[in-house]
Formats: C-alpha cells, sequence, structure tokens
C-alpha cells in the first residue's frame, strides 16, 4: 500500500509531475510538513482567497495549467524516446541490394538451445529486395528465397 501512495506522490520525468498533482491539482502535504510547515505550505495558507467558490476557481485553473505543462512536458519526453529509438536503428546505407549478410539464429538464441560451440550466426545470404527502411527479404547462396522478410537488426555484413 505505501509502495503505491509513494509511487502515486513522485515526480515523474515523462509528465513533469506526479500523479496525485495531476489529479488533485495541488502537491501532496505529508505529515510531515505539516508538523514542520514547509514554504510551500505557508505560501498556500497565505494565499487563500476569502470566498470558498473563488479558492475552487483558483483551484480549477491551477489544475488545468499543471495538466497543460504535463502534456507538453510527456510530448517532449516522447520525442526524445523516439529519436534515441531511432539512432540505435539500422540506416538506410548500411544495407543494399546485393550485400552478403550473416542472420542472427534467434531460435536457438535461449541458453540450454545451443551448444558452447555452435556458430549463432546463419548464412550467408544476399539481400534481393528491400522492403522498407530496415526490412529486408534474403535468400541463401543456391538462390532459395527466406519466405519471411527480416528486420536489419538481426542481420550483420558478411565478409568472406
Amino acid at each position: 500500500m505505501y509502495a503505491l501512495w509513494a509511487d502515486r506522490i513522485t515526480q515523474k520525468t515523462s509528465i513533469g509531475t506526479s500523479p496525485f498533482n495531476l489529479v488533485y491539482g495541488i502537491e501532496v502535504v505529508l505529515p510531515t510538513n505539516l508538523a514542520i510547515p514547509s514554504l510551500a505550505l505557508v505560501q498556500f495558507i497565505e494565499e487563500t482567497p476569502s470566498s470558498s467558490m473563488q479558492l475552487r476557481q483558483l483551484k480549477i485553473l491551477k489544475l488545468e495549467e499543471e495538466q497543460e505543462k504535463a502534456r507538453i512536458t510527456h510530448v517532449h519526453h516522447q520525442q526524445l524516446v523516439k529519436a534515441s529509438f531511432d539512432s540505435n536503428s539500422v540506416s538506410k546505407n548500411y544495407f543494399q541490394l546485393g550485400y552478403l549478410v550473416l542472420k542472427w539464429d534467434k531460435a536457438h538464441e535461449e541458453k540450454g538451445k545451443h551448444t558452447k560451440f555452435q556458430w549463432m550466426w546463419l548464412g550467408p545470404f544476399q539481400i534481393v529486395e528491400l522492403i522498407g527502411p530496415s526490412t529486408f527479404m534474403l535468400q541463401d547462396l543456391a538462390r532459395k528465397r527466406e519466405s519471411l522478410p527480416v528486420n536489419g537488426q538481426i542481420l550483420k555484413k558478411y565478409f568472406p
């Protein structure tokens, strides 16, 4: 229960605030902050409007501002994650038609499914078709075409 509470009041990088703040529009006031007043608590008490209607409208406006800031921060964070992912993908010029490549043996990747000296790269294969920016159709040297396309992340150049 405490772990869930701690997760909800912890500031998240992707949204720039805590989920608690997004839902309720205020930062959580912990019991330690009541015993030893913090600057935020003192400012909140001093800026309290005279009527409850004004207080509610002020809280709604602050909540909307916080949610908009969180949305902007989230969009920025998504762009950073996408840029990082895209930088790790295979570049368009790395593999071209006719290149000889080796393909990672995904079926025997797990421990116990291959022997110590088993070769984990299959091939060589030749790239015969570019389907997408990092998706290729391969054929072996006997001109037998593979039935499924292959992602460039499991390929490496073959140098005979």
